[in-house]
């Protein structure tokens, strides 16, 4: 008996193989936050530009969406002087200030989805929890820090960015809702 493989156009072709009989295929991989904006606009971009006084909170987020996961692909980090940044998760205290709206980056899908995001100059609360990760970045010079989507959001859950600085700082965070 033997095994036989068409090649999926409806026309009774046989499919091609290699000189090691392995199927030929084209496949094109796309990262996960290309394909969120892209096929379902789903993506995010959080801005906050801050006045930071050292120490304080200069950016939280919680993702509201009850089915989606807020997946966070990456933080591109500035300052005027040199900082060291800690990302935490939000266990106790309660987010405000002022709202930050995130900008959905395809700007033809007109989504939108449940996300609450506090900074430019006023994140209040007297927020603490479990840190995530430090990192510092010198002055003037913008720091990417790449997740790939390893840090996500689940139902209400929430992060905060502190800066320990004193000085004008910026914050964008770049992410995708998904359903896990």
């Amino acid at each position: 008996m033997s095994l036989t493989i068409l090649d999926g156009t409806g026309q009774g072709f046989l499919a091609k193989v290699d000189n090691q009989n392995r199927v030929l295929t084209k496949a094109t991989a796309t990262p996960p936050l290309e394909h969120e904006s892209d096929a379902h606009g789903q993506a995010a971009y959080i801005n906050s530009t801050n006045a930071a006084t050292g120490g304080q909170e200069v950016l939280s987020i919680d993702n509201q969406e009850s089915d989606l996961h807020f997946h966070i692909t990456r933080l591109l980090l500035n300052s005027t002087i040199d900082t060291l940044w800690t990302l935490f998760e939000i266990t106790s205290g309660t987010p405000g200030g002022t709202a930050v709206t995130y900008q959905n980056p395809n700007l033809g899908s007109g989504i939108t989805r449940s996300l609450t995001a506090f900074g430019n100059n006023s994140v209040t609360g007297s927020l603490s929890g479990n840190t995530l990760f430090h990192v510092a970045s010198l002055a003037d010079t913008t720091l990417p820090v790449f997740l790939e989507g390893s840090l996500i959001l689940g139902n209400s859950d929430k992060v905060a960015l502190t800066a320990d600085a004193t000085g004008t700082v910026a914050v964008t965070v770049i992410g995708f809702w998904a359903d896990d």
